[in-house]
């Protein structure tokens, strides 16, 4: 059956793909008076395939969601490339929810436990700073005290050359953790794939990765989240109760009720188009429920 849903879902994409190539055609014949050039002709394809590419993904997955209460994506789900005519469309989609929320601390600078213990144990597991969490928590908070770990404007951001200040508020992309102290590029490369902006906090079991799995809790172990992949592999997780049939969580999946999910709205699409010479990469964010789009950049 999960098969099948996933079929259902590369079956869309190919139909949907037809369709922006037809939109592509339609689109090029208005403007070709106007894009003479063969390259400016190909770019032009090429970002249509890719924005197609977004729309027909966001679809797709709500349409997966709609259909069977819970998110599940194969790697055939999650990567897929659709020839369209003498080019190519190339889909990927990452789970916003399968990460940890970056939302450690509010603005009156109380911590947000559950996410905060969390966000400590992954990047204490990925063998990053211990001091990461304390120096997001001063960027996000408006007091200017700093804590152990951490720095503010006047202490740490105000000195710096050229200096800057504090956000004094919740980060608006990953990317914009480079500018709190303590997270480098070597940081980043590490970070960034495990970590989100856009969720509520709440943890997808069914596509989350083992270091996020293993972050949720003091008592997970390698082997428990291991467990847990090869469970959703065979039978995903419908409701979140299920993880308590899981060796090992029988009794901690009901203190993890209130901080995972089983479905998932919001989704990271990278669609890359090609025609001829021509190319366009689209990243977009999209909560599929509303199809609000939070984030997107061109390349």
């Amino acid at each position: 059956m999960r098969s099948e849903k996933g079929f259902a879902l590369i079956l869309t994409l190919l139909i949907t793909a037809i369709l922006v190539a037809v939109m592509g055609e339609a689109v090029y014949s208005v403007h070709s008076g106007a894009l003479n050039a063969a390259s400016a002709r190909d770019t032009l394809r090429a970002s249509l395939l890719a924005d197609g590419g977004v729309e027909l993904a966001g679809r797709a997955l709500k349409a997966l969601n709609d259909n069977q209460g819970y998110t599940y994506l194969s790697r055939t789900d999650s990567e897929r490339v659709i020839p369209a005519g003498d080019g190519a469309l190339t889909i990927k989609v990452e789970d916003e929810q399968a990460k940890l929320s970056l939302m450690v601390a509010y603005k009156n600078g109380e911590l947000n436990t559950g996410l905060y213990d969390a966000y400590e144990r992954l990047t204490l597991a990925l063998g990053l700073g211990k001091d990461l969490p304390e120096a997001l928590s001063d960027w996000i908070d408006s007091d200017d005290a700093s804590r152990r770990g951490g720095g503010e404007t006047n202490d740490w951001y105000g000195r710096l050359n050229p200096p800057y200040v504090s956000k004094n508020g919740q980060p608006d992309s990953v990317d914009e953790l480079r500018l709190v102290k303590g997270y480098t590029p070597m940081t980043m490369k590490k970070l960034s794939p495990f970590v989100t902006v856009h969720t509520d906090g709440l943890v997808n079991i069914n596509t989350a990765p083992k270091e996020v799995l293993r972050a949720l809790s003091d008592e997970v172990t390698e082997e428990m989240a291991e467990r847990v992949i090869k469970y959703r592999e065979r039978t995903p997780f419908e409701e979140t109760a299920g993880i308590r049939k899981v060796a090992g969580f029988e009794t901690l999946g009901f203190s993890l009720q209130g901080r995972i999910t089983v479905k998932s709205d919001i989704f990271r699409i990278i669609s890359r188009g090609e025609y001829s010479e021509g190319a366009r990469e689209v990243e977009s964010i999209v909560d599929v429920s509303s199809s609000k789009v939070l984030y997107r950049r061109v390349r």
